[in-house]
């Protein structure tokens, strides 16, 4: 790498990680709410009795006051982070180190997503179970196919 190009990519780093920090909640809060619509969209789908309405309910309740507890942590991250990329002490490896120190809320996390699908996976019926597969793999097909079209755009007006 020249000496001008090394300087230039670490600045990039800086501007990119900058911006994505700026941007990161709001996206962060619509990526997830739509994940969660899409989630409860095809739960509409599936003809739920009033019971499994109910246990559903009471799975993502208790799941989102765990995931609260969790918030405050996360949000400690992305402010260290946030003043790790502005500082004058930046280096890959203090992000490095920044990342390592939170790796167990980032777990923690996983774990209770993971507990809250299995939890609503044990409610529903073999039936259901079919029908959200056959919908989930509509939905990936519907979304490929749009990737692809929105791919031959690109390259259409470069």
């Amino acid at each position: 790498m020249s000496s001008l190009k090394k300087p230039l990519t670490y600045l990039s780093m800086v501007a990119f990680f900058t911006g994505a920090l700026a941007v990161a909640p709001a996206q962060a809060g619509s990526k997830h709410k739509h994940h969660h619509h899409g989630h409860h969209h095809i739960l509409k789908k599936l003809d739920l009795s009033e019971e499994q309405k109910a246990q559903i309910k009471e799975i993502k309740m208790n799941a989102k006051t765990e995931k609260k507890a969790l918030y405050k942590s996360i949000k400690e991250y992305k402010s260290a982070l946030k003043e790790l990329v502005k500082s004058d002490n930046y280096s890959e490896q203090a992000v490095r180190s920044l990342h390592a120190q939170y790796q167990s809320v980032f777990a923690d996390k996983a774990v209770l997503k993971a507990n809250m699908y299995n939890q609503i996976e044990q409610v529903l019926t073999d039936e259901q179970k079919a029908k959200r597969a056959q919908i989930k793999e509509k939905m990936k097909k519907h979304w490929a196919e749009k990737k692809k079209r929105m791919k031959e755009r690109q390259s259409d007006s470069e």
